[in-house]
């Protein structure tokens, strides 16, 4: 019973006790939606509404707290604004559904599919790694790539996608599936790709790549050339992949290190480490806020703070998995059963 009231005790510790910060920003509750299974009532309001996930529950909502569309996740989950895909461990089709759960279309499936972030563009990723398809809603291959070595992260934007390998190549491909730019880091014992972002202009990429050292990269594009812009050895040690992204101005570059998480401003080449416990479950950002959730054992840490200024909150949290999303000054946490909005206010 205390697990099915944890996320309304979490709510109503916010609310009663909130959190000022050093503008004297306020952390306010705005609402609590259950997640209940089963189809959610119609809604009147013609509303935007966006992608969202708690636990194996995902769905769709509006910042009024109307939920659009509940479901759970299968084996794996590609989601959108746009809809999304629901497969299995071995999919030999993959079905793309509107954010109303409503049928769009399906095509058979060249591996495990990949939506970019606006949901307007679909790719396939080979079951063992080696290899790229990007496919159309009619199911037909635009572009197949094969790759010696076993891709190992991946970032699409837009049109654009940036793939690092197990050989410590960083390939990004255009609309077409020709390589743009191709980056080969330096100076590691063993050359892999491990994290890959790229801005929402499309003008800068960032890389962290390599073991024994692993360092970071940001590269600039200027024209059609791309410079390197910025080069750090980091302390890090990680064997697995790396998230990374950057904020939607590009100014900013988050990026995962171990035992908390890195700010980069892009401009000044200054950065900001934010310690805490627990490995990175989710991040986003806006102009307003960025907030970020790491897992522990037994529970999350929750942060929310104003890049390379001041952190306005570090909270524990008895729930183990946390999804957060920022929009404007709105901040979402998807927990199992539980979908809640808190906006940042100044008094």
């Amino acid at each position: 019973m205390f697990w099915i009231f944890l996320p309304i005790l979490l709510f109503l510790y916010l609310l009663l006790f909130p959190h000022p910060g050093g503008r004297e920003t306020l952390v306010r509750p705005i609402w609590a939606a259950e997640l209940v299974p089963g189809v959610p009532p119609p809604v009147k309001e013609e509303l935007p509404i966006w992608a969202f996930r708690a636990g194996d529950i995902f769905g769709y909502a509006d910042l009024q707290g109307n939920l659009h569309f509940l479901g759970r996740s299968l084996a794996n989950l590609s989601l959108s604004d746009l809809g999304f895909i629901n497969y299995g461990r071995v999919p030999d089709h993959v079905v793309f559904m509107n954010p109303r759960g409503e049928f769009q279309f399906s095509i058979k499936s060249y591996g495990y599919p990949l939506l970019e972030s606006s949901g307007q563009v679909l790719y396939s990723i080979n079951t063992d790694r080696s290899g790229l398809k990007r496919i159309d809603s009619e199911g037909e291959i635009l572009w197949s790539k094969s790759f010696p070595t076993l891709l190992t992260t991946i970032a699409p934007v837009a049109e654009q996608c940036l793939i690092g390998l197990m050989d410590g190549r960083a390939l990004l491909l255009d609309a077409e599936g020709d390589v743009m730019y191709q980056y080969s880091p330096q100076d590691s014992r063993i050359p892999v790709l491990l994290g890959a972002a790229v801005s929402q202009d499309q003008n800068q990429i960032a890389l962290i790549s390599g073991i024994d050292p692993q360092t970071l990269v940001v590269i600039q594009r200027r024209a059609e050339e791309f410079v390197q812009d910025f080069r750090q050895t980091l302390d890090s040690d990680f064997r697995r992949e790396v998230q990374m992204r950057f904020s939607p101005d590009a100014r900013f570059l988050f990026y995962e290190v171990e035992g908390g998480l890195s700010v980069l401003d892009t401009r000044k080449t200054t950065s900001r480490r934010l310690s805490t416990n627990g490995v990175l479950e989710s991040m986003d950002s806006s102009s307003e806020f960025t907030a970020a959730t790491f897992r522990l054992e037994g529970g999350s840490r929750l942060l929310i703070f104003w890049p390379l200024d001041s952190l306005l909150l570090s909270r524990q949290l008895s729930a183990e998995r946390v999804y957060v999303r920022v929009m404007g000054s709105a901040l979402i946490l998807g927990i199992e059963g539980m979908l809640l909005r808190a906006d940042l206010v100044e008094e």
